[in-house]
């Protein structure tokens, strides 16, 4: 019964006089203008039926005029009400009651007393009759939406097809049964065609949307359902059932790492903080593959509190765009950040520090050894090489933290929200721990490690250019301490890179200014006392500083590539020198030059060192190349062809400083070595039954069996001489016999030692 009074208050809220009617057509309620239009109190007629309401009334306003108040009067309140109202009896539907507005109905004519099937054969609405039939016969309410009829607005005009809500209501006499029907309705054509019309307008949007390529998706939020179009599920593969109805349908097949950013971006939309949601994730496509979409859309509705409740938009395919803009931004071997990436992101860390105050941390890590395993195992080895470092380095810092790979074996690592420097050293030598650890590529089990700089922000720098520059030059003073271990930025280290550069750029004019000079040291064999070769030592002299040994330069101009030129420099001048010594002697003069791992490296405009011996006309063996065992060791592809090439062209080759490294004696074969060269480290110690004298004694024996000769280094006493000639030392170098001279002073302790 609440649902028929609430019913009536909706159909009749615009009424001014009405009555609220129970199934037995007693009076439930009454509206204040009907109580004051009759002068009746609500206790007065609640509870009694109506017709004893309207045939005991009579006028109470104290008038002469004391007119009956009959149903006619109930008939002007149905009048009043803006829907269709009608009251129908027994299994025929006999009508009783209509108001106004139903005579549209029933194409204006005289219905009362006659049956609703013989009123529906002229206006031709059956289904309402057999409504009617239902209700009766069950004795249950018929609530029915958009009910399709016709109407006859006014007499003479033509029908036109309306849209009706009705309510069937039974009525029910004293033993229970159902008496009669009341039923009412009220138009809603005007509803139906304005959600025709967005609907027709939606369906266009949609399908221009669609025509585009791309996938529209309709959030209800009031109904909590998510539907994507057939041309969104397409994209992903899946068909139409496949993924759910619920927008945490759609969420479970995006990716875990974009699903919290993915829900935030929409809330913010939903709750009006953004007026619209553009946001790019990665969702699952049904064959397990992710797949990059951009999702745009906007609420388009919100209820009168401002809660929105419904939400459209589009998602596009981005992968193509996702994979250039991967590409750009990503290291493709090691799919960290790359060059380019990591600039924007410290540019980004350096403006937060400034704006909370807290430090940041910036590392500069270069593995150590890397160069000779390339070489060693192939490029092949060396990328998975870089690629489990990449992991292992990954590990050991926080998601918000960036690792980034420069290039080469160059790797930076930005450290955020800090709360000191022990967090920072910490890290350091966590990334130091987990790099010592073997490496397994393929058969062979690889040792390497890491030296790593750390600048920090804004103690060292304040900005990204000056944090670079610092980190970089605590990475090269860590490797020359001697690596695997992290040294912190200081302001000397700025100054000794200044001097550095600085150096290098006045390096650069000391060749053209004829600043460069080549000494000679004798090499004398200790059989005859006679000098038989001589080792070419470079000297700079230096405008300002005086002459400097190679070790104040050296590592300068292999650092810079200038290493090349003064190398081949060194060579023609040591050529010429032979050339004219064997001229003066009458027999082979050989001069030895030291060469760098760098100038065995490819190059462009490489100089032929053949070549010019055979122009020049000397004999095949006149100059001889002294290497390092770790060369020799660690030979790439590219070093072997140039090692070969040049015992090709009759220029012979000495393993300079041995017994410091670990070369092998079949390196020694394969490269047709010609010379040892004892490191002086083992002379220098070689007092009587020391360990120096017995490695320096078994390295001649062993060069003898292999068919080499040996040279000693650093001899500088008469008792280091006489051990070394019984010993069968077949030549030896050092203060004993001259220092380092120039040309023209060696050419005449030359001349005179010949004599």
């Amino acid at each position: 019964m609440t649902q028929v009074v609430d019913d009536f208050f909706e159909f009749g809220r615009s009424a001014k006089s009405f009555l609220v009617l129970a199934n037995d057509l007693s009076v439930i309620d009454a509206t204040s203008t009907f109580l004051a239009e009759w002068s009746l109190r609500r206790d007065e007629i609640t509870g009694q039926s109506v017709f004893d309401v309207f045939s005991n009334t009579t006028d109470k306003t104290g008038s002469n005029d004391a007119r009956p108040k009959t149903l006619i009067s109930l008939q002007e309140v149905f009048d009043h009400a803006p829907g269709f109202l009608c009251v129908t009896r027994g299994p025929t539907h006999i009508v009783e009651l209509v108001n106004k507005p139903c005579y549209q109905i029933v194409c204006h004519r005289p219905v009362v007393g006659m049956s609703a099937r013989d009123i529906s054969s002229v206006g031709g609405n059956y289904e309402l009759v057999r409504l009617l039939d239902q209700v009766y016969a069950t004795g249950q309410s018929y609530v029915g939406r958009a009910h399709k009829i016709k109407l006859q607005p006014s007499p003479g005009a033509a029908c036109i097809e309306a849209y009706v809500n009705f309510v069937y209501r039974p009525i029910f006499n004293d033993e229970g049964a159902v008496a009669g029907i009341l039923a009412f309705g009220y138009d809603v054509t005007k509803e139906i065609l304005v959600r025709d019309e967005l609907r027709s307008s939606e369906d266009r949007f949609h399908l221009a949307l669609e025509a585009a390529g791309d996938g529209v998706w309709d959030w209800n939020i009031a109904r909590q359902t998510f539907s994507l179009s057939a041309r969104g599920r397409a994209m992903l593969g899946y068909d139409a059932n496949e993924i759910g109805d619920s927008l945490e349908d759609w969420f479970s097949i995006t990716h875990p790492e974009d699903q919290e950013r993915t829900r935030d971006q929409t809330m913010a939309c939903v709750q009006g903080r953004i007026p619209f949601l553009s946001c790019e994730y990665r969702v699952r496509c049904k064959n397990g593959s992710w797949k990059w979409l951009l999702a745009r859309g906007a609420v388009i509705h919100r209820d009168g509190s401002g809660r929105a409740t419904r939400m459209v938009g589009t998602t596009i395919d981005i992968s193509s765009e996702q994979e250039t803009l991967r590409r750009a931004n990503f290291d493709s071997l090691t799919s960290l950040p790359n060059r380019s990436l990591f600039r924007d992101r410290l540019e980004h860390e350096v403006q937060i520090s400034r704006r909370t105050g807290k430090p940041i941390a910036l590392m500069f890590l270069d593995l150590d050894r890397f160069k000779e395993v390339n070489d060693l195992l192939g490029h092949a080895a060396g990328d998975s090489l870089l690629r489990e470092c990449a992991k292992r380095i990954r590990s050991c810092v926080r998601a918000v933290d960036t690792v980034a790979r420069l290039g080469g074996d160059e790797f930076t690592v930005i450290l955020t929200d800090l709360d000191g420097r022990a967090h920072v050293e910490f890290i350091a030598q966590k990334i130091l721990n987990v790099l010592a650890r073997p490496f397994d590529l393929g058969q062979e089990r690889i040792h390497v490690s890491g030296s790593i700089g750390i600048t920090m922000h804004p103690d060292d720098g304040a900005y990204p250019e000056d944090l670079v520059r610092n980190a970089d030059q605590a990475m090269y003073v860590a490797k020359n301490a001697g690596r695997n271990q992290f040294c912190f930025f200081t302001r000397s280290m700025q100054e000794k890179a200044r001097h550095r550069i600085s150096m290098i750029a006045e390096l650069r004019e000391a060749l053209p200014k004829n600043q460069l000079q080549v000494y000679f040291q004798p090499i004398v064999e200790l059989r005859t006392g006679h000098i038989s070769k001589s080792e070419a030592l470079l000297r700079w002299q230096h405008p300002q500083k005086g002459m400097l040994p190679p070790s104040e330069f050296i590592g300068l101009a292999e650092e810079s590539g200038l290493i090349n030129d003064i190398g081949n420099w060194v060579f023609i001048e040591a050529a010429n020198w032979s050339k004219r010594w064997t001229e003066q002697a009458g027999k082979l003069f050989q001069v030895s030059i030291n060469k760098s791992p760098i100038q065995f490296m490819p190059q462009k405009n490489t100089m032929n060192w053949g070549t010019h011996l055979r122009n020049l006309g000397i004999a095949w063996n006149s100059i001889s190349v002294e290497i390092t065992e770790n060369l020799l060791f660690n030979t790439s592809t590219t070093t072997e062809e140039r090692l070969l090439s040049m015992r090709d062209s009759g220029i012979q080759v000495a393993i300079d400083d041995f017994g410091t490294g670990y070369s092998s004696m079949a390196y020694l074969k394969k490269f047709d070595v010609d010379y040892l060269k004892i490191d002086q480290s083992f002379v220098a110690g070689s007092t009587a039954d020391t360990i120096s004298r017995t490695i320096a004694e078994t390295i001649i024996v062993m060069a003898h069996k292999l068919g080499l000769k040996v040279i000693a280094e650093g001899i500088e006493t008469q008792e280091q001489l006489d051990w070394l000639k019984q010993a069968g030392c077949d030549y030896g170098q050092g203060y004993l016999f001259s220092q380092p001279l120039p040309p023209d002073q060696f050419e005449r302790l030359f001349a005179h030692r010949a004599a």
